[in-house]
């Protein structure tokens, strides 16, 4: 009796314990189980998260832009400036098969390069793929040459065909993007460039290209001795992005990491520029999901009287898990006035941090007002806006203005006033 009673205490305590743990461990997968039908609570911020200086989410099929930020700064380009390279050459009437030779001055442009050696031959097509995919520097100065006799003569060109298709803030200086002075370019036009080139088939057809190989060929001793140089493209979303159709990177010290390029899903496609990014890839994909996820309320400036817009959930709710409710507004809200665009500073959950801001905004001569919101689960934020504005001008010039006399950037977003009539949409 003596052996067995401690015996006996010992596999109760085991049991115990046992129990104990298996309700422990229920109740947490429980809690997991909760949370994950509520799925993620806050979603992508594009003004709180982007480090790029300079970005645009555009609407390939309207050339609309769905999301700007410093969309008209001019900035350099770096490599994004080949895609106008690339226009050019595409439509510049001649054949894709016409052969380039290769001049001195084109071996010594610095890398990226196809180190490519004095008087060999490559035509036109391989050339773009070597611009395209591997960025080549001196195959940029070859088709340069090739086709307008000179470098400076090109870049004259290409700022003259930029400005023909819309793109009036860019200057172009070179065939390539290397840094240099007066070769500028904006988010906004690499945005309208990439659109007008995404028309050209071949265009399409050569972004999309993941490996390729470029022919080249030179006379030794009055021999033709053929070459290949295997070309891989730069754009990572090629591998594994859902919907990627191509794209141009870029990267110098002064322009710092960016991006020009398109995806497409479910008959859509979305163009988006990066420039001046410290994350280039996590930029881009982060924009262009944020850009999918609210696509039909970010396309449309204004929706249907009683349904809630993005404007109405911009404190950071994902709209396909939790809804925005605007609560009535504040004594210093704005009056109300026709569709247009508002400008959105910041959204705060503490109230006294959005009054500051707003002090600050209004101090510095602009006309701010806070917008209390209260989303699910009783959870209130605070919206810092200017405006609205009637027209999309308006909106970006305060937008600049802020920036300049404050330092805070504001996103323009699609404004509509809410309707007191009683009659139902058609």
């Amino acid at each position: 009796m003596s052996e067995r009673g401690p015996l006996r205490k010992s596999a109760g305590r085991s049991t115990n314990l046992g129990f104990r743990q298996s309700i422990s461990v229920s109740l947490t997968l429980a809690v997991l189980i909760i949370l994950a039908s509520f799925g993620p609570v806050w979603s992508f911020s594009p003004d709180d998260e982007l480090t790029a200086r300079a970005a645009v989410l555009m609407d390939a099929a309207t050339g609309r832009i769905l999301y700007q930020k410093e969309a008209d700064l001019r900035l350099p380009p770096a490599s994004t400036t080949k895609v106008v390279t690339a226009i050019l050459a595409l439509e510049s009437g001649r054949k894709l098969s016409e052969s380039l030779t290769v001049s001195k001055e084109a071996t010594r442009v610095p890398a990226s390069k196809l180190n490519l050696r004095p008087g060999q031959s490559l035509s036109i097509e391989e050339l773009l793929y070597g611009i395209m995919l591997a960025s080549a520097n001196d195959a940029s100065v070859v088709v340069a040459e090739g086709l307008a006799g000179s470098v400076e003569r090109f870049a004259e060109l290409m700022t003259k065909k930029a400005h023909d298709v819309g793109a009036t803030n860019s200057h172009f200086t070179n065939p390539h993007g290397l840094t240099a002075p007066d070769h500028y370019s904006t988010a906004k036009d690499l945005a309208v460039l990439f659109r007008h080139a995404m028309r050209n088939a071949t265009f399409r057809e050569i972004v999309q290209t993941k490996f390729s190989s470029v022919s080249t060929s030179a006379v030794v001793r009055k021999k033709v001795v053929p070459r290949r140089i295997s070309v891989r493209n730069h754009n990572r979303l090629l591998w594994g992005f859902d919907g990627a159709v191509g794209g141009k990177t870029g990267y110098t010290h002064a322009a710092q990491k960016c991006f020009v390029g398109a995806v497409q899903r479910n008959g859509v496609t979305l163009i988006v520029t990066i420039l001046g990014a410290r994350d280039q890839w996590g930029d881009t994909k982060r924009l262009i999901e944020y850009g999918f996820e609210n696509y039909d309320t970010l396309k449309t400036p204004a929706s249907p009287a009683g349904k809630s817009t993005l404007n109405e959930q911009q404190v950071g709710v994902r709209s396909d898990r939790l809804t925005a409710v605007t609560v009535a507004p504040q004594e210093n809200t704005r009056p109300k006035v026709t569709d247009g665009y508002i400008l959105q500073l910041a959204s705060f959950r503490e109230k006294d941090r959005a009054e500051s801001l707003s002090r600050q905004i209004s101090e510095k001569g602009f006309d701010a007002f806070v917008e209390q919101t209260v989303v699910s689960w009783n959870e209130t934020a605070y919206r810092v806006r200017v405006g609205p504005y009637p027209e999309l001008a308006a909106a970006q010039e305060t937008a600049q203005e802020i920036l300049t006399k404050s330092g805070h950037r504001a996103l323009i977003l699609p404004f509509q006033a809410p309707r007191n009539d009683q009659g139902n949409p058609s």
